[in-house]
């Protein structure tokens, strides 16, 4: 994995670490990327700040993104596949998973989970 770290207006620092997936060419797009980004700091809009400042923004940010990268109305590509933490009463390791969504099938083709 690689690692995003980029430093906040308020001088916090943020760290993402994130792994390219898959990649598809798109008529309407160019290149569309498929990629697993685990924020390892909580900051607001972390995720879509690292993804467009290395120029590769999510697909729908109407905030960070590119202009002809916005599907009107198909929201902000970005999906929460997994999510795992300590239950802070049980201390036991607890995870989720759930499929991505249809519309990223739509865009990138089958994805395998």
């Amino acid at each position: 994995m690689s690692r995003f770290e980029i430093f906040f207006s308020d001088n916090k620092i943020s760290r993402s670490d994130y792994e390219l997936q898959k990649y598809v060419y798109s008529k309407r797009f160019d290149k569309l990327s498929l990629v697993k980004l685990e924020p390892k700091t909580g900051r607001r809009h972390q995720l879509r700040k690292h993804l467009s400042g290395i120029g590769n923004p999510i697909l729908g940010d109407k905030e960070y993104g590119i202009e002809n990268l916005i599907l009107n109305g198909k929201g902000l590509y970005l999906h929460a596949y997994s999510l795992s933490f300590i239950h802070p009463f049980t201390n036991e390791q607890v995870c989720f998973k759930d499929e991505l969504p249809e519309r990223f099938n739509k865009v990138l083709g089958v994805i395998d989970n």
